[in-house]
């Protein structure tokens, strides 16, 4: 919407979005921070200097992380659900829009390169999947505590027992190479976490018959791509991140009280409620397995038909 303006567009970013924002057409030059290279308490300083820069800056530090997901310095944090609900209930997507003084028209998307697309094709015939195959790319956990769904396992294992067809491709950093254990033997399940890199894993959920997974970057690059896809919601609303997702399916937890909390979740679980039997986050292990396989039959009945 900024190039149809007609600007120029820089976009400040660190090292891990100068990886993601790579080939993007509507961005003309990556402004470029080192990880961690500037502390928080000297970020407004540094915001008022690269101003003088620029005709104009849009800062959207804080929109979301820190504005409609609290952290526990903030007031907010320690509110009563209710109370910090109504405050924070807001979507993510129109509130980064708000600020920037833009409509409401949401086109965000990952642009792989050539090499990727090639890359995704060369590894699907390495894989031998076939158009009857339904593959289903799995993201195994977030950046937090309350990002992993202790059933994923169950919900696997009830698909391979009875449909031949499915394929699942499980995702994620090298930490969730202890969500993979158990299925290195079975030829059915491919496991790429800490093997793909981030951007390999996108361009192949773009791909794929279905995309599965908590909040986290790869169900967010792909939200408003055509492939089907599964979010398991835990501490944003439906209302908060998936109401303009397109073809997507979000799961509520049942029955807790504390969803959902709109918070940043620091330091495992002080802040976040657990279910001992599971050892997730509360919201988690309250999604019901039974919803998720529904919402995979769903989908691959429309595959069907087509």
């Amino acid at each position: 919407m900024l190039k149809a303006k007609g600007k120029r567009v820089c976009v400040n970013t660190t090292e891990i979005g100068q990886d993601i924002y790579q080939h993007d057409p509507y961005i003309d030059e990556l402004f470029v921070q080192k990880d961690d290279q500037i502390p928080n308490k000297e970020l407004g300083p540094y915001w008022d200097r690269i101003a003088n820069l620029f005709d104009e800056v849009i800062n959207l530090a804080g929109v979301v992380e820190g504005g409609l997901l609290v952290i526990p310095r903030d007031e907010k944090f320690e509110w009563e659900h209710e109370r910090r609900h109504a405050s924070l209930n807001k979507n993510y997507s129109e509130a980064l829009h708000d600020k920037a003084n833009l409509g409401y028209d949401f086109k965000q998307k990952f642009y792989p390169s050539e090499e990727e697309v090639h890359w995704v094709k060369k590894t699907r015939k390495s894989m031998r999947l076939k158009k009857k195959n339904f593959v289903i790319v799995v993201a195994l956990s977030g950046s937090s505590v309350h990002k992993a769904y202790p059933f994923m396992d169950s919900v696997i294992a009830h698909f391979l027992t009875r449909c031949q067809g499915v394929r699942f491709v499980l995702t994620g950093d090298k930490m969730c190479q202890l969500l993979e254990q158990g299925w290195e033997k079975e030829s059915r399940v491919f496991l790429t976490s800490g093997e793909w890199k981030i951007r390999q894993a996108i361009a192949f959920a773009q791909q794929a018959d279905l995309v599965i997974g908590p909040e986290t970057g790869l169900l967010n690059a792909v939200s408003m791509d055509d492939v089907p896809k599964i979010c398991f919601l835990s501490h944003s609303s439906g209302d908060n991140l998936t109401k303009h997702w397109v073809n997507a399916a979000t799961i509520n937890p049942e029955g807790v009280a504390c969803f959902p909390c709109h918070k940043i979740h620091v330091g495992g679980f002080e802040s976040c409620n657990r279910d001992e039997g599971t050892g997730a986050s509360l919201c988690n292990a309250r999604i019901n397995p039974n919803d998720v396989a529904d919402a995979i039959k769903h989908y691959r009945k429309i595959r069907q038909w087509h």
